[in-house]
C-alpha cells in the first residue's frame, strides 16, 4: 500500500501542550511525498503554544527519523546573526550606518581595498541586508570543487576572505542592490566578536537568550557541546554529508545545528516580539525602508509575499525552512534529509501558511484547496549558493 505524506505522527517534545495541527493535516494531504528521495521533519507551533511534530516518509526512505534530530540549518542561522547584531544596536554598542572598517581588523580592510571594495561605504547594515556589494565566496566554483574533492578540508575565516578576494570580484556598488553573500555574514560574525569579546557561539546564546526560549536542542557545532537528538545525516547530490567538516559554512553565514521544534520556538519568539527589547527593533529587521527596490530580504530574514501578505522567515542550503505568518501567529519549520526534497518542503510550507492566514482572517478554517500566489517562491537559501 503507497504511503503518504501522513506516514508518521510523533509525539511533541518538549513539555508544553501537544495537539494535531488542523491547518498542517489539510496541507499535508494535499502534497504526497511517495515519490521523494528521503525524509521531511517538520514542526508547527501555534499561537497558544500547542506543537506538531512530524516525520513524512517516502517510499525510497522508509522509516528512520524520530523527529528529535537536529539539522545543520545553514543559512538560518544568519537571522540568529543578524538578531544578535541588532541587540547589540539596541544597547548603543553597535552603529548600523557606521562602516565596516570601524570594527573589523585593518588588514582585512585592505584586503577588501585591494580588490576594488568601498570599505568606507560598506556599513554593517548593508552587511544586514546583503546590499554591500559583496560577492560571495561559497558561490565560486573553486570553492565548490574543494568541498566535493576533499569534504574535510578546514576552512577559515581569514581563509574565506582571502578566497573571496581571489575567486570573484565586487558585484555592484553599496546599497546598489540586492546580493546574497555568506561572506557578508562572516565579516558580521566577526564583528559581533569583537564588540562582546566572546566566541560568536556564545554571544548568539547569550544575547538572544538561547536557554530561556525553550529550545533545548539547539547548539552551534564545533563550538559547544551536541545536545539533544542524534544530528540528522544531511544529502546533497546523493552524498551523505554527515561527516564533511563543519568549518565550510561555520562562521556566521551557518553554524547551527537545531530540530525543527526548535527553529519554529526562536522564529516565534523573534517574530512575536519576545527577543528584542523593543518593538521598533523587530520593526527595523522586518522594514525595505532604504532598501534596493525588489529586494527579497530585510535585516536577517527573507519576505515571502503571499498574495499580498507578508510571512517572515529563511532557508539554509541543505534544505531546512521556517517561516512565521504574523496574522495566524503560526511558525512552521522543515528539513529534508536529501536536498531533492526541497521543493516539496517548500510547497508544503507555502501551503500551511496561506491556510492559517485564510484561517485567521477569513474564518474558514483550514478547510479547501489552497492556491497561495506566492510571488518570491521560497528556495533554499534564496536560490544561492552552489550551481
Amino acid at each position: 500500500m503507497q504511503r503518504c505524506v501522513l506516514a508518521a505522527l510523533l509525539a511533541v517534545l518538549a513539555s508544553t501542550a501537544s495537539a494535531a495541527d488542523a491547518c498542517l493535516d489539510r496541507a499535508l494531504q494535499a502534497h504526497a511525498f511517495s515519490d521523494g528521495a528521503g525524509q521531511i521533519s517538520i514542526a508547527t507551533l501555534a499561537p497558544d503554544g500547542s506543537r506538531d511534530t512530524r516525520v513524512l516518509d517516502s517510499m525510497a526512505a522508509g522509516a528512520g527519523l524520530r523527529g528529535d534530530e537536529g539539522f545543520r540549518l545553514a543559512s538560518i542561522t544568519k537571522t540568529y546573526v543578524a538578531a544578535t547584531a541588532l541587540r547589540l544596536h539596541e544597547d548603543g554598542r553597535l552603529d548600523l550606518q557606521a562602516p565596516i572598517g570601524r570594527y573589523l581588523p585593518d588588514d582585512w580592510i585592505k584586503l577588501l581595498q585591494s580588490d576594488g571594495y568601498k570599505t568606507e561605504a560598506i556599513t554593517v547594515r548593508h552587511l544586514l541586508s546583503h546590499t554591500g556589494g559583496l560577492a560571495d565566496h561559497a558561490q565560486a566554483p573553486q570553492f565548490v570543487a574543494t568541498l566535493k574533492a576533499d569534504p574535510q578540508t578546514r576552512w577559515t575565516r581569514e581563509g574565506d576572505l582571502h578566497h573571496l578576494v581571489e575567486w570573484t570580484d565586487p558585484v555592484a556598488a553599496p546599497g546598489e542592490k540586492f546580493a546574497y553573500s555568506d561572506t557578508g555574514y562572516i565579516l558580521l560574525g566577526a564583528i559581533i566578536e569583537r564588540i562582546t569579546a566572546q566566541t560568536l557561539a556564545q554571544a548568539v546564546r547569550e544575547q538572544l537568550r538561547l536557554d530561556a526560549l525553550g529550545a533545548p536542542g539547539t547548539y552551534w557545532e564545533r563550538y559547544e557541546s551536541p545536545v539533544g537528538g542524534a544530528r540528522a545525516h544531511q544529502r546533497f547530490e546523493g552524498l551523505d554529508t554527515y561527516g564533511w567538516d563543519p568549518s565550510m559554512d561555520l562562521y556566521g553565514g551557518g553554524g547551527l545545528v537545531a530540530p525543527p521544534v526548535d527553529v519554529a520556538v526562536f522564529f516565534d519568539a523573534l517574530l512575536g516580539g519576545r527577543v528584542f527589547k523593543r518593538p521598533e527593533t523587530l520593526a527595523l529587521m522586518q522594514s525595505a525602508e532604504g532598501l534596493p527596490s525588489g529586494s527579497p530580504y530585510r535585516l536577517g530574514v527573507f519576505e515571502y509575499d503571499l498574495d499580498g501578505t507578508a510571512a517572515f522567515g529563511h532557508s539554509g542550503f541543505w534544505g531546512t525552512l521556517v517561516a512565521r505568518e504574523p496574522e495566524s501567529g503560526r511558525t512552521i519549520s522543515g528539513a529534508v534529509t536529501d536536498r531533492n526534497d526541497f521543493p516539496k518542503l517548500s510547497k508544503l510550507v507555502n501551503d500551511y501558511v496561506a491556510r492559517a492566514r485564510a484561517a485567521a482572517t477569513g474564518g474558514q478554517g483550514c478547510e479547501g484547496p489552497q492556491q497561495p500566489g506566492n510571488k518570491a517562491p521560497i528556495k533554499a537559501e534564496g536560490g544561492k549558493r552552489f550551481p
